[in-house]
């Protein structure tokens, strides 16, 4: 039996770990109803999916696990069958001379520890692991995506159902793979499957290039498209639901090359949507200045980086914040990458002239209150969107600038004026993504030789890691690094966080501003202020084992 809502509240709110109104706001919440209290408390940013875990765990009177942090071996997931662990929401753990320790996300099921006993034979101790640590971990009852397409192809079978069941591979496993871009590169003598994993783009497998055509045409049938059609490029959508009911949409965009048709398909899932912004590494201190900013009636809200780097999903993070029934929030985008309910999403539409610009100009009159728009990308957009803000709306858009300071002369050279940009932007997110080390295989050390004079060449670094750690001498503090294993494909890394600085625009940053001050003095007012550079967030991570020194210095020293 699922818990009342008068159950979670006693295990929230009365221990202390979430406040009154931060409850009651996700309790009402339409995610609430569809995922549970616990993902829309964590989806609002009230809350981290482990902290969850800890409070819940605490109110059951049982032990905590976080399944990151967790081997588990092939032989002890075979203890129970994935169709009754993905039922009942339970994983195996361990199994010793006197117990099997097992992960539970509903301990209210006061029979299934009796079911699985008699199951199992054996004495069985429960452990608390959230859901979403749960559904995130049953992946690992499958091979890996390479095994599985070799075993498709050694059965030797050719025709349409071998080019069925490999396409739904490519969804399946890129799924579980947490894939977020499927390439389909024909070569010369075979066809190369790839994976982009975590930002890095991998290859996977090879397909005899007899099939190709097949594997493209089939594609072409689920995305809408014309299959007769060889020499121009085609974008269609494929919806698809995986054998464990979650829902998949997939941007297929497929191109002519020398070579045959190249196809590439983006994976936009359910789950991502759940995302919050301290999911995605934005710190306490950023996230409750973001939180304050976000609370103002107009203004407009920028969250600037290069292409990939999350800008879109921190401002879904933050309209999710602001979804309430009382306001009224509009987007236009391009593309529209997943669905919130209560929101008014608009696509971009070049074909019936629907451009950013006119768009947003429709939607003014629409009477909004909150205000999204995907990109500014021309000096049009920027001055619709700058007016919109000064005339009593919060607007969210995205920008293309290296960091926070540099987002004042972008906008100045899109024409929008001195004055304009000073009164109303209020908050500026830069952001960059770095690869997260996996937590299965993460090792410490003291930093190498070779790391130590990247440290060294790059002096705000080394300063940083100085007030950070508190130690004088780079050299003391330990540096974190994966070892390679299963879970990670031996690369050392799983998932990715951002790195971020959120840049609060304060009256003496909007005097730089008017003042036309260069990028470079209006960062140092901000730093004097309190900001933290994204650099700082990056030695901030690298010390509490979150990723490691180059990745922090790939991706800031662009």
């Amino acid at each position: 039996m699922a818990l009342t809502q008068e159950q979670y509240y006693e295990a929230l709110v009365e221990s202390g770990g979430v406040s009154r109104e931060d409850f009651e706001a996700a309790a009402n919440s339409r995610l609430a109803e569809e995922k549970g209290i616990g993902n829309s408390l964590v989806a609002r940013g009230a809350i981290t999916d482990e902290q969850f875990g800890q409070l819940m765990s605490s109110w059951y009177d049982m032990g905590f696990i976080n399944l990151r942090r967790e081997e588990i071996s092939e032989e002890i997931l075979k203890l129970i069958p994935e169709s009754f662990a993905r039922a009942q929401r339970i994983l195996p753990l361990s199994k010793s001379d006197d117990k099997i320790r097992v992960a539970i996300a509903t301990p209210e099921n006061v029979h299934l520890k009796t079911q699985i006993e008699k199951y199992l034979r054996g004495c069985v101790q429960f452990v608390f692991a959230t859901p979403n640590d749960i559904d995130g971990s049953l992946y690992l009852y499958h091979r890996d995506a390479k095994s599985a397409f070799k075993e498709v192809l050694d059965r030797g079978a050719t025709g349409e159902a071998i080019v069925i069941e490999l396409v739904n591979n490519f969804f399946e496993y890129g799924y579980q793979n947490r894939a977020s871009d499927i390439h389909i590169e024909p070569e010369d003598e075979f066809t190369v499957i790839r994976f982009r994993v975590d930002g890095v783009l991998s290859d996977i497998s090879d397909i005899p290039k007899e099939l190709h055509e097949q594997i493209i045409s089939r594609l072409k049938v689920l995305g809408r498209l014309a299959t007769d059609e060889h020499r121009a490029a085609q974008d269609g959508k494929i919806e698809y639901k995986t054998p464990w009911d979650d829902d998949l949409e997939i941007r297929l965009s497929i191109i002519p090359t020398t070579n045959g048709e190249k196809a590439v398909m983006r994976l936009l899932s359910a789950k991502a949507r759940e995302f919050s912004l301290s999911d995605l590494g934005l710190s306490e201190r950023d996230f409750v200045k973001m939180k304050e900013a976000a609370k103002k009636p107009w203004g407009m809200i920028l969250a600037t980086g290069p292409t990939g780097s999350g800008k879109t999903t921190s401002l879904y993070s933050i309209l999710k914040i602001l979804n309430k029934r009382e306001v009224n929030i509009s987007t236009i985008e391009d593309p529209v990458e997943y669905d919130i309910e209560g929101i008014n999403q608009i696509q971009v539409n070049i074909k019936t002239d629907l451009t950013f610009a006119k768009g947003l100009r429709s939607i003014v009159r629409q009477d909004p209150d909150i205000i999204m728009v995907g990109e500014i990308r021309d000096a049009e957009t920027a001055d619709i969107a700058v007016n919109a803000a000064m005339t009593g709306h919060l607007v969210l858009s995205t920008l293309h600038t290296n960091d926070a300071a540099t987002t004042f002369p972008r906008l100045k050279d899109m024409g929008v004026e001195d004055f304009l940009v000073a009164s109303t932007v209020v908050v500026i997110i830069a952001q960059r993504l770095v690869r997260k080390i996996c937590l299965k295989c993460i090792n410490s050390y003291n930093p190498t030789a070779s790391e130590m004079k990247l440290v060294k060449r790059f002096s705000h670094l080394e300063d940083h890691l100085r007030e950070i750690s508190g130690k004088k001498d780079v050299s003391k503090i330990r540096f974190f690094k994966g070892r390679g294993c299963d879970v990670c494909h031996n690369t050392g890394y799983l998932g990715r966080s951002g790195l971020f600085e959120v840049m609060i625009v304060s009256d003496a940053i909007r005097e730089s501003v008017m003042q036309n001050r260069d990028a470079d003095e209006i960062n140092k007012i901000a730093v004097k202020e309190g900001m933290r550079t994204m650099l700082f967030d990056g030695a901030e991570k690298i010390t509490l084992g979150i990723t490691t020194i180059e990745e922090v210095l790939r991706v800031t020293q662009d």
